[in-house]
């Protein structure tokens, strides 16, 4: 009952509000002490999205519409890489000084190689990082799935579910993850995908338009305001840049009405 009573709503107190983190095309996508999914099918400009978002972090413009606006006194960033090798996950760091114009990545945001760790230690390696750098703000997470050993187990994902949601309010950060959509059905994967949607701020899909060359983030949920418009991007010789958002001929004929 000791335990219950310290979990009461006092409600003389007035908590401070959220500080408003991360927004696209001005829209609110993302607030500190949340977290937010950016899922897609592999090969789909995941991490070419990711690295314009790392960016925004660290440099006073907005990248392909997306800005993380860091709190006072709280500018620090984490990157916690899962998936990549030491050369591809270079080579996003590559890319964030090619967008930024930075020679070298800024002292405020730190990036780690987690691939060759269990679920285990890399929620341990999560938690001592946040408990020794109390000014992040923001820790990125790519990829989710690499936190888990069966997604599909309900147990599992809804202990994962009750982990994140423990770090964000505990440490009061925005956590940005990444997930895998299903080949099949395009959803988010199994019940960590169920679950994840249930309980982000936001759910973005980002997908490759093979006709045009193009990768497209779009919202699936969003909890806190109203859609953003599509953001389309395409490399050209080399370089990415936003360009205006057009359906595919395939996605036009899926939203055509059929006639009698």
């Amino acid at each position: 009952m000791q335990k219950l009573e310290g979990r009461r709503f006092n409600q003389d107190y007035q908590p401070p509000p959220d500080h408003k983190t991360l927004t696209i095309r001005g829209q609110l996508v993302g607030s500190t002490s949340n977290f937010v999914v950016y899922s897609g099918l592999p090969k789909t400009g995941k991490t070419t999205f990711i690295s314009a978002l790392l960016s925004s972090a660290i440099h006073p413009g907005e990248f392909f519409g997306m800005k993380l606006h860091l709190p006072a006194g709280r500018n620090r960033i984490a990157y916690f890489d899962t998936e990549s090798s030491e050369y591809d996950h270079y080579r996003t760091i590559e890319r964030i000084k090619n967008f930024t114009t930075f020679n070298r990545l800024p002292d405020n945001l730190d990036t780690y190689i987690l691939r060759q760790d269990n679920h285990i230690t890399i929620m341990r390696y999560i938690e001592e990082y946040l408990k020794a750098f109390p000014d992040c703000a923001v820790l990125v997470l790519d990829g989710l799935l690499d936190l888990i050993l069966n997604y599909n187990s309900e147990e599992e994902c809804r202990l994962l579910i009750q982990f994140i949601k423990r770090i964000t309010a505990q440490f009061n950060i925005l956590l940005v993850t990444v997930l895998h959509l299903g080949k099949k059905d395009k959803e988010t994967l199994g019940h960590l995908g169920s679950a994840s949607d249930r309980y982000a701020q936001s759910t973005l899909i980002i997908e490759k338009d093979k006709e045009q060359q193009t990768y497209n983030l779009s919202p699936k949920f969003m909890r806190s305001d109203s859609d953003f418009e599509t953001v389309s991007i395409k490399n050209f010789q080399g370089v990415w840049h936003e360009i205006a958002y057009q359906a595919s001929i395939s996605e036009q004929m899926k939203r055509k009405p059929k006639t009698k």
